[in-house]
């Protein structure tokens, strides 16, 4: 019997993503898929980078597909509302991701 790796992400469909309080603002919405869903794509790189099984692998590339079509389907959506919005959101966002994944890579 083969012992299951208990360390390996698991791949979750991307859903709605909603929370109580900003169901009626769109902007936060919106926000808050694009941060789900870079970060989703970012923990599957990473086990991507770690994984030699090929299988493992094809669900991760198709995984990190379907993260980048909503992150910028809701990117696309966001422009619409708030330009200004979006520039400061993307660069809050690439700033966290920097400070919190970069303790992956030590």
């Amino acid at each position: 019997m083969m012992k299951e790796d208990t360390n390996k992400f698991v791949i979750k469909p991307l859903e709605e993503v909603t929370l109580d309080g900003v169901d009626g603002n769109p902007v936060v919405q919106l926000q808050l898929a694009m941060a789900v869903s870079s970060i989703n794509h970012e923990y599957a790189r990473i086990e991507y980078d770690d994984t030699l099984d090929q299988d493992r692998q094809e669900e991760l590339l198709d995984y990190m597909n379907a993260c980048r079509e909503k992150y910028f389907e809701a990117r696309e959506n966001l422009k619409h509302f708030d330009t200004m919005a979006l520039a400061e959101f993307e660069a809050d966002l690439l700033r966290q991701k920097e400070e919190t994944l970069s303790s992956f890579d030590a």
